[in-house]
């Protein structure tokens, strides 16, 4: 199971590969936007949510998040992008995303809200132990 640490690590590694830098690399231990990262053509802003605790003391470490969990995790993941999206400047450079691991209970979510996160511009990173996908 892949937890918000693992999550945030995989999007690094992907958009690495695709000579993004890097600028902002939050633990949950650490409070702001997970991930902030700058091509030439655009600058994202990335909340991360994982499908288990990342606490090991925790009594969910290893289990998977139940549905009303995930609902809650997403409505979070919305809030940071959605204070980003109001504090930034306006302009087609600005971007943001919600990385989440790739799994049924997490797109049953998704689904319910995806034309509204297209009408948005809100990307999608759908995150697995091998691949990191965008939407």
């Amino acid at each position: 199971m892949l937890t918000e640490n693992d999550i945030v690590e995989k999007v690094v590694e992907f958009l690495e590969s695709r000579d993004y830098k890097i600028e902002q690399c939050l633990t949950t231990n650490q409070q702001g936007i997970d991930l902030i990262a700058e091509s030439q053509s655009e600058k994202l802003f990335i909340e991360a949510k994982g499908e288990t605790s990342a606490s090991k003391t925790s009594k969910r470490y290893g289990l998977p998040f139940n549905r009303n969990q995930v609902k809650s995790h997403i409505g979070v993941a919305l809030l940071a992008t959605m204070k980003v999206i109001s504090s930034e400047p306006a302009g087609k450079r600005t971007k943001v995303g919600i990385a989440l691991p790739d799994n049924e209970e997490q797109r049953r979510v998704i689904d319910t809200i995806y034309p509204a996160l297209k009408k948005l511009d809100i990307k999608l990173f759908w995150v697995t132990k091998s691949q990191v996908t965008i939407e």
